[in-house]
């Protein structure tokens, strides 16, 4: 064997053992804020037509890794990169359109032009420090605009149903301490949602104004695979 092929051989044997190791998950849902049904992907899908889900999701689940999902079958046409979290409405550009989904491993860039929201974000306030009884708490719903009246403190991730708390359909301002949230109208994250990162929103928007019913922490960091828009 020349040193020339050892070289290739050996270089394409180290491709091999530095090749990371993907174990992602994407869920595709039928219908918008994950009703209908769904479809479950774990490994590269090419073409969704031999699935029955070809051209069919508007909505997306991104449970663990970075996906990117196409326009068009072999990862063609139109794609844009999502990161982990909840995407509860897509664009025109991919509504009924994805026709195939590949895990693509680490940070993926923000994609140019799109950034699919859940449901709607709240603007990006300053962050805020300590929770009024000085325990850790994720969030901090208040009575009141402005922070005014009783509080409702989170010390946990997940809140299916604040109808059992006294809070149910109170909360006219928020503060987040740690980590990004959504918070829905309905109990078990139904409804309409928005996601919130850590600071103050001394007044909720209309479609949440004293309509929280549930809410969970989503990520440590920014969940979504494009810049933020943060309309309304």
């Amino acid at each position: 064997m020349n040193r020339s092929s050892f070289q290739i051989i050996m270089g394409a044997a180290m491709a091999l053992i530095t090749l990371p190791v993907l174990a992602g998950e994407v869920i595709l849902f039928e219908r918008p804020d994950f009703q209908g049904r769904r479809m479950v992907i774990r490994d590269n899908m090419p073409d969704l037509d031999r699935t029955d889900f070809n051209d069919r999701a508007e909505s997306i689940v991104v449970r663990d890794g970075v996906w990117e999902v196409c326009a068009d079958a072999r990862f063609r046409g139109y794609c844009v990169r999502l990161q982990p979290g909840e995407y509860g409405r897509l664009g025109s550009e991919l509504n009924n359109r994805i026709s195939s989904a590949r895990e693509v491993g680490g940070y993926a860039p923000p994609p140019t032009g799109y950034a699919p929201p859940p449901a709607g974000y709240a603007p990006p306030p300053p962050p805020v420090a300590n929770a009024p009884s000085g325990r850790p708490a994720g969030a901090v719903l208040y009575e009141g605009p402005g922070f005014r009246g009783r509080s409702f403190e989170i010390d946990r991730p997940v809140v299916r149903d604040l109808d059992r708390t006294g809070f149910n359909d109170r909360a006219s301002s928020l503060r987040v301490y740690s980590g990004y949230w959504i918070f829905c109208s309905d109990a078990n994250f139904e409804g309409d949602c928005r996601t919130f990162g850590p600071g103050e929103y001394p007044q909720l928007p209309g479609d949440l104004n004293r309509r929280i019913s549930s809410g969970r922490r989503i990520s440590d960091r920014y969940p979504y695979g494009g810049p933020p828009n943060w309309g309304g």
